[in-house]
């Protein structure tokens, strides 16, 4: 990868971010949960978990598509397609700045939050594996919609099941509809931050990681398979 051509990429991508107001809006609702969140008595561990998924769901899979479906707008996307940068600068460049604006938010809501954290190296693990995950996805969504109406229309039915698929499958625990929740990488990566921050035994989150890993994988397959289809066709 080129140094040089990402530093350039992470510019753009920041100019375009700051202009985009959908992108500041959803950037608001994780940090707005964790002030909401850390005025009400309960669980703050649930807490951290649901604001985590929250941020990366709402912050790095819209901003991501957001900025990818305003490129393909601008007819940039095409420009840069047929740059000499290489397929990995320009995947890589183009999530810099989603997940940085990610970690920023998860940052501020674990401070507003102020949960004590048992096992925060598995945390980190956990949450790196979530941002690359939905960085994948976000990337995905963005590849295949042709404007930015079409991207909030994907990406609305997709945050509200990874997002909220958590608290939803709490109501159909009993049903199939729980079932399928129980499926979705937003119910893995709940199930494994709240034993992280518990500091339970690894063992007995294990298979939440491994299907959250498994997730990733096959989302970034798909992605760099579109990818390449996109950059082919042009």
């Amino acid at each position: 990868m080129n140094a040089a051509r990402l530093s350039a990429m992470l510019v753009k991508e920041y100019h375009d971010a700051k202009s985009n107001v959908q992108v500041l809006s959803v950037i608001i609702v994780p940090i707005f949960l964790a002030i909401l969140y850390s005025r009400m008595d309960g669980e703050l561990d649930f807490a951290a978990s649901f604001v985590f998924i929250m941020a990366v769901t709402f912050v790095t899979m819209y901003v991501q598509a957001l900025l990818l479906a305003e490129e393909k707008e601008k007819n940039t996307l095409q420009v840069l397609l047929l740059s000499p940068a290489s397929s990995a600068d320009i995947m890589v460049g183009k999530s810099i700045i989603s997940v940085i604006l990610t970690v920023i938010v998860l940052v501020v809501s674990m401070l507003i939050i102020d949960v004590n954290v048992a096992s925060p190296i598995m945390l980190s693990v956990i949450l790196l594996v979530a941002l690359i995950l939905f960085v994948a996805l976000g990337t995905l969504v963005g590849l295949l919609s042709e404007n930015l109406v079409q991207t909030t229309v994907y990406l609305l039915p997709l945050s509200f099941v990874f997002g909220f698929g958590p608290m939803i499958q709490m109501y159909f625990s009993d049903g199939i509809i729980g079932d399928i929740l129980g499926y979705t990488p937003g119910s893995f990566m709940m199930e494994a931050c709240l034993a992280a921050i518990n500091g339970e035994a690894f063992s007995s989150y294990r298979e939440d990681i491994i299907w959250l890993v498994g997730w990733t994988v096959a989302a970034l397959i798909l992605t760099f398979i579109t990818f390449k289809k996109k950059s082919l066709s042009k």
